[in-house]
């Protein structure tokens, strides 16, 4: 007995969005028998990572510190992969436009006025572009697959840091620990609720997908976007270059993963350290996905990947959970996402085998 995928004619559109919600369900119920049988309390590691930072009002200004890059990214994400363009390299991008804003701060340092901020906002932005030019200019050019080279160029980015922090960069009154500089005042991004780390660039974040939002349903660049995604061959009799829809969603998706390195560089971290790298670029994917690629359930997958970034951290103190929790709950999700999708566009059908016809 065999089985086969069978296309469906037209996929559930009901079942289209409740699958993400689905998938955090089955995650919780995987996930809690999973650390069980391991030797955890598996219900309270789900209690911990998915419900604690929503009871606990203190937990909510850093839920909207970790979201904040996440959406960012995950909006960028988004309007690549709804064209087919698919930059795994966000990190990277993330770390370069770090990096960029980093080189602004270290330029200005000592000096004062509005313009820096907005100066190393422009640079970690144009840092990630240039950074995503790369892979968009082999895949245009030489027909190299994108995933291959934004997947590596992540890596070269993080040793740049290593390098930079550890010689041209390192603090000289840091006591040898390598690290930048602390930022000053006005290369910092400004807190706008006192008394908590909820800084500027949330608001930006939530303001970045509903701008997103607006342009992928209303513009002809959004159009442009979904038609060479759905139907390339129709795009190409319809006049969209594929070649310039590949640049276009790299340079998108890298300058917002550019934008994100810099607020968080400027926010929480004010200075580059080693630690910078925090997984945001490679993270953004699930929050993309879980989002339907549509920037407003980018918005939503962003809290929800957040929730299990701040309640990892609780986790560890609580319970014991180890570092590695948060990312095998976020892996089962999304493994849990694209199985659905798999069922939502295919059918599983039974293969009966064909009785021999004829006798020699």
């Amino acid at each position: 007995m065999s089985f086969r995928l069978e296309k469906r004619a037209e996929p559930s559109r009901l079942m289209l969005y409740a699958t993400p919600v689905a998938a955090v369900l089955l995650t919780m119920v995987v996930g809690a028998i999973l650390f069980s049988l391991i030797g955890y309390n598996g219900l309270g590691a789900v209690r911990e990572i998915f419900f604690t930072p929503l009871t606990n009002a203190y937990k909510w200004q850093d839920l909207g510190v970790k979201a904040a890059p996440l959406i960012i990214i995950g909006v960028g994400l988004s309007i690549a992969y709804r064209a087919n363009v698919w930059n795994i390299g966000a990190e990277g991008q993330y770390v370069v436009g770090g990096l960029a804003g980093t080189g602004i701060a270290l330029l200005t340092y000592g000096m004062t006025g509005w313009w820096i901020l907005p100066l190393m906002v422009l640079a970690g932005m144009l840092g990630g572009m240039a950074y995503a030019s790369i892979p968009a200019f082999l895949k245009t050019r030489l027909g190299v697959n994108e995933i291959l080279t934004s997947l590596m160029l992540t890596y070269v980015s993080v040793q740049l840091i290593y390098y930079l922090i550890r010689a041209p960069w390192k603090d000289p009154m840091g006591m040898g620990f390598p690290q930048t500089r602390l930022f000053s005042e006005a290369a910092r991004l400004p807190t706008i609720i006192p008394g908590t780390i909820v800084h500027l660039g949330v608001p930006i974040a939530v303001l970045v997908g509903l701008v997103a939002w607006f342009i992928m349903s209303k513009s002809v660049f959004g159009y442009r976007m979904r038609v060479v995604g759905a139907a390339p061959h129709a795009a190409r009799y319809g006049g969209f270059s594929e070649n310039k829809t590949i640049w276009l969603a790299m340079l998108v998706s890298g300058g917002l993963a550019g934008l994100a390195g810099v607020l968080e560089v400027a926010g929480p971290f004010q200075r580059m350290v080693p630690g910078f790298p925090t997984n945001y670029g490679f993270t953004a994917i699930i929050v993309a996905f879980l989002g339907r690629l549509n920037p407003l359930g980018v918005i939503v997958a962003g809290v929800v990947l957040a929730i299990t970034f701040v309640g990892g951290e609780v986790a560890q103190t609580t319970i014991g959970l180890p570092n590695a929790a948060t990312g095998i709950f976020q892996a089962m999700m999304l493994f849990f996402l694209l199985a659905g999708d798999i069922l939502i566009k295919y059918r599983v059908r039974r293969v009966t085998p064909q009785a021999s016809a004829g006798v020699a």
